[in-house]
């Protein structure tokens, strides 16, 4: 146990990669305001802003040698807002209620699941190259922008059966002892994220702001 004798004003002292770890509260703060006000596209896009912060702070953290077991518990908490309670407030928002909130509630608790292994145990090795254990959660944020898309096009029935289907899938994937890919490139990581982020931004301007 850790001494409390060493003087301090604050429990904990933030670093730069605690800072933009925190960053995704903003973010993704601005995508469940957005989605209140029937903004879906542009709440997407936020999290692909804030998904963008999420890649960054890890970076952050072991370029300059900030790695602690703090800053992992932080980022999964702040994971839990954006790739898990924000995206079910928005498709529940979008009429994915009643019966389907079955399929939110199976994609949250295996995602909670999915993050707290993660803080336990960090990355794992494939070969000489870092990946993750189980599906990392920030590709649900994928399946929303699909389902953003779709939404233009397919009934609220068959729209609604494909994406319980995919949560399905997903939150066995997130829990299945398999390594999957980590992203390390910058340049994959914007490209990616700011990429997702005009594409939504641009189909909220296509479909404008709703009345009333």
């Amino acid at each position: 146990m850790k001494s409390l004798d060493t003087p301090s004003l604050y429990i904990v002292r933030l670093n730069p990669a605690d800072l933009v770890t925190l960053s995704g509260l903003l973010t993704s703060g601005l995508a469940l305001l957005s989605a209140l006000n029937g903004l879906f596209p542009l709440a997407c896009a936020c999290l692909f802003l804030a998904m963008l912060g999420d890649a960054l702070d890890g970076m952050l953290a072991r370029h300059l040698q900030l790695e602690r077991p703090f800053g992992r518990y932080l980022d999964g908490f702040v994971d839990m807002q954006i790739y898990l309670v924000s995206p079910a407030l928005i498709l529940y928002l979008q009429g994915f209620d009643g019966f389907w909130m079955f399929f939110l509630l199976l994609l949250m608790g295996c995602g909670c699941t999915r993050l707290a292994v993660f803080n336990d145990i960090g990355n794992i090795r494939e070969g000489d190259d870092l990946a993750y254990l189980g599906m990392p959660v920030f590709w649900n944020l994928f399946l929303l922008a699909g389902f953003q898309l779709l939404v233009l096009w397919l009934p609220p029935l068959l729209l609604h059966s494909l994406l319980a289907i995919a949560l399905v899938a997903f939150s066995h994937a997130m829990l299945w002892r398999r390594p999957f890919f980590k992203f390390k490139r910058l340049s994959h990581i914007f490209a990616l994220c700011l990429g997702g982020f005009a594409l939504l931004a641009a189909l909220q301007f296509l479909v404008g702001v709703p009345h009333g």
